[in-house]
């Protein structure tokens, strides 16, 4: 595949990043876990926050951590202050965000401050030069981890920077032990490396078809994580094509009236065998549906069951992966969704770096105004 744009560009290098993200995260262990026993994370509610790509960061995590946690998007937050800050909680807002320039960024972090009495903030970036990250200096209880330069992506969608705040929040927050997390996804890496041509002849087939409408569909994390791959292909393809997502079973309460001879369903298959008979189920009945011809799957489990049902099975048939915690998984799936985006945005005549020219969404959001507020 030609690296003709930096968006690619920037999916491509997300390997390297990830190794290089962990080589740091081991070295500041310590200080990170040191400042976290200070403010007493564990005592506290903590709200993974950000806008967009930043949110769905969050959303992915959530099902990965503790019961103190929960996702709000800063937009919610901005919205409604006081249904998720209240001034007697003890919080710790987590805050993801690329370029930390959004406005909604920033006026979550000062709403905090200003309607919490115990407030605490780890933000978690890709800019040092940003607001956030320069706001954030010298401010007490207060931690600013920094991803590696180069996942401040240059073109318009998040890819690295999704995966790096991804890696940073699941490592620093998440239950799965560091030295594990690593041999995990340096397995991850591996078998990208090995399905690379695979996915290109996939992804070649699936930009051919002639289809209006996608839908990503994913269980529990990877519902989250179909939030995400949705949004990489509404964004690269300029709103060209609709793209939805859900779960599998929510999927056959209403919204899947979209599915038409145009539609694309690509389902992101469980690794757990309890959830996958609900998957299965669901392409089962769209097979029998005649739904077949743009029923796709991706698996890193082989199942003969699915093969035999849809007609584009990505399988990775790794024994290795499908023993992991989905959250592992989202890192090679969401590989091929952000590959699958690009490349059906350059076959759709659009510049990836700059989907939308003529400005009405833009790398960082702008038009924005920020209202001040008083307690009720």
């Amino acid at each position: 595949m030609e690296l003709k744009y930096e968006t690619i560009k920037e999916i491509k290098q997300q390997k390297k990043l990830w190794i290089e993200l962990l080589d740091s995260l081991s070295q500041k262990n310590g200080e990170i876990r040191d400042f976290l026993k200070s403010v007493n994370a564990d005592e506290r509610k903590i709200i993974f926050t950000g806008a967009g790509t930043s949110e769905f960061v969050g959303n992915t995590l959530l099902p990965n951590v503790k019961d103190n946690f929960r996702s709000v998007a800063t937009t919610d937050i901005v919205e409604n202050p006081e249904t998720y800050l209240k001034k007697d909680d003890k919080i710790m807002l987590v805050s993801f965000a690329r370029s930390g320039n959004s406005p909604e960024s920033l006026a979550a972090v000062d709403l905090a401050d200003q309607l919490v009495d115990d407030i605490a903030h780890f933000v978690i970036t890709c800019s040092e030069e940003g607001a956030l990250s320069q706001n954030s200096k010298g401010k007490k209880k207060t931690y600013v981890w920094y991803t590696p330069k180069a996942s401040n992506d240059k073109g318009f969608a998040m890819t690295s920077s999704f995966t790096c705040m991804l890696l940073s929040g699941l490592y620093i927050f998440g239950n799965i032990d560091g030295s594990e997390l690593r041999t995990m996804i340096e397995n991850t890496i591996k078998e990208i490396e090995n399905q690379e041509t695979n996915f290109e002849k996939y992804i070649k087939e699936l930009i051919g078809l002639d289809i209006e409408r996608i839908v990503y569909l994913g269980s529990g994390t990877l519902r989250a994580l179909s939030e995400e791959a949705t949004l990489k292909c509404l964004e690269l393809t300029g709103g060209k094509l609709n793209v939805f997502y859900n779960s599998p079973l929510s999927f056959r309460h209403g919204p899947k009236s979209i599915v038409n001879e145009k539609t694309l369903v690509i389902n992101l298959m469980s690794n757990c065998d309890y959830t996958r008979k609900y998957e299965i189920d669901l392409i089962k009945q769209m097979h029998d549906e005649k739904s077949k011809k743009y029923l796709a799957a991706l698996d890193v489990k082989h199942d003969k069951e699915i093969e035999s049902n849809v007609v584009y099975y990505i399988s990775f048939n790794n024994s290795t992966l499908a023993g992991y915690p989905e959250i592992i998984n989202a890192f090679i799936y969401i590989y091929f969704a952000q590959l699958f985006a690009y490349t059906k945005s350059e076959s759709l005549g659009f510049n990836p770096d700059d989907p939308c020219p003529t400005g009405e969404v833009s790398r960082v959001v702008h038009g924005v105004k920020i209202y001040p507020y008083e307690k009720k």
